[in-house]
């Protein structure tokens, strides 16, 4: 079976728990097994990938096709469900609801995010970590500090504003092993508080690629285009599978409960024309259909790096009025008004003869409500204006505008 990439048109999924592990090497592959972290309810695992492939959609709206698009739906997870801890009431339930976990307690969700962080970090062979911080202007309250315990850390953002943004900054290099260097450009001084998320992958192929076997061959870009590019070759069995719309291949790394998947759509078909059956539902029953084969594996080496705002995506995924004004008592230790003001999605990944290394960063930034005003004055029309001493009653400068001017 010969899996070749005549074509741009490629998906690709990482940070999948795959369930290669356990397949022989003959006879048909048994049905892979999504493996849940101890402590983690299914509904969590469930809840990640709609939300990842809802929001792959978005993105894609937002970018397009014609352009290299990798996230990490975690990461934004993650991010998301510490905000969602210090939200409260319609904030609350507005974020949950667009992370697709209305059904679950926020008791439940932290746990489930903490069994995963920690089974994340057993891997056997390769690295997978994950970090969350909040940096905030005012006080946080104790409660909520307790409650992000084994999720993150709490610290106080420095005064000196252009400091505060190097912390951060250099906070997510170190957890991202230098992969994303900068997630916050700066700090306003409106701003309450950032939190951040912070993903680094890197991991062996089960099977690596002979780099001897690395030759540069053509791929053709979806506007007919071609160029040439390094192609690694491996043939082995693998997990695949092929209907009438893509062929799909899992390539497991050593840790082998994490795959490396690929699905090329057939030479007739288009990313776009794919992108309405990549969804949870088809993702789910795919995973019942893999079966062994005998692949002659032709693969493009690759690198890149790319920088996403997601207000837009996420609020076509419902979360519209925290971004205007929202409630964050259960964060603040005073009485503050705020909203999200950004969220920010930077990644990085290369795909080589080796094994995969790939980072995220996402950064949920949210600033301080303007006062609601008294009145309303706009000096759209002529007027008269003064300069006065208040201490000693003089009128310095007396005048009026008839039409202003400027030399």
């Amino acid at each position: 079976m010969k899996l070749n990439w005549k074509t741009a048109a490629v998906w690709i999924a990482l940070f999948l728990i795959a369930g290669c592990g356990g397949a022989k090497n003959t006879g048909p592959a048994p049905v892979p097994k999504q493996q849940s972290a101890p402590g983690a309810e299914p509904s969590f695992a469930a809840a990640e990938q709609q939300f990842a492939f809802e929001l792959f959609r978005e993105l894609v709206k937002q970018e397009g096709l014609s352009h290299n698009i990798f996230l990490s739906p975690y990461s934004v997870q993650q991010a998301l469900v510490i905000t969602a801890n210090g939200a409260a009431e319609d904030s609350r339930k507005e974020l949950l609801d667009a992370l697709h976990l209305k059904r679950m307690r926020m008791t439940s969700i932290n746990k489930a995010s903490r069994s995963v962080k920690q089974f994340f970090h057993t891997l056997e062979h390769g690295e997978l970590s994950v970090a969350n911080s909040i940096w905030s202007r005012p006080d946080v309250k104790k409660s909520f500090a307790d409650t992000i315990k084994g999720l993150g850390h709490a610290y106080q953002l420095d005064r000196d504003l252009q400091k505060a943004a190097d912390n951060i900054n250099d906070w997510t290099a170190k957890e991202t092993k230098g992969r994303i260097e900068k997630i916050v450009d700066r700090v306003s001084p409106d701003t309450l508080a950032l939190i951040i998320n912070a993903v680094y992958f890197k991991e062996s192929w089960k099977q690596p690629f002979d780099s001897n076997l690395t030759v540069p061959q053509k791929f053709y870009s979806s506007d007919g285009s071609s160029t040439k590019h390094p192609m690694m070759m491996q043939t082995n069995r693998l997990p695949y599978l092929e209907n009438k719309d893509f062929q799909a291949v899992k390539l497991p790394y050593q840790d082998e409960h994490l795959a490396f998947v690929v699905i090329l759509p057939k030479k007739t078909k288009t990313l776009q024309s794919l992108l309405p059956v990549m969804t949870y539902e088809h993702w789910r029953d795919w995973q019942k259909e893999w079966e062994l084969k005998q692949v002659e594996l032709k693969l493009p080496r690759f690198s890149f790096a790319t920088e996403y705002v997601l207000n837009k995506p996420l609020k076509n995924m419902g979360m519209q009025t925290v971004f205007h004004h929202a409630d964050f008592s259960n964060l603040f230790a005073e009485k503050t008004g705020g909203f999200i003001s950004e969220v920010k999605h930077n990644t990085f990944i290369q795909v080589d003869e080796k094994g995969t290394e790939a980072g995220a960063a996402t950064k949920v930034e949210i600033v301080e409500s303007a006062a609601v005003p008294d009145v309303a004055m706009t000096v759209d029309r002529p007027f008269y204006f003064a300069v006065t001493d208040e201490k000693t009653g003089m009128l310095h400068f007396l005048g009026s505008i008839a039409k202003p001017t400027e030399k």
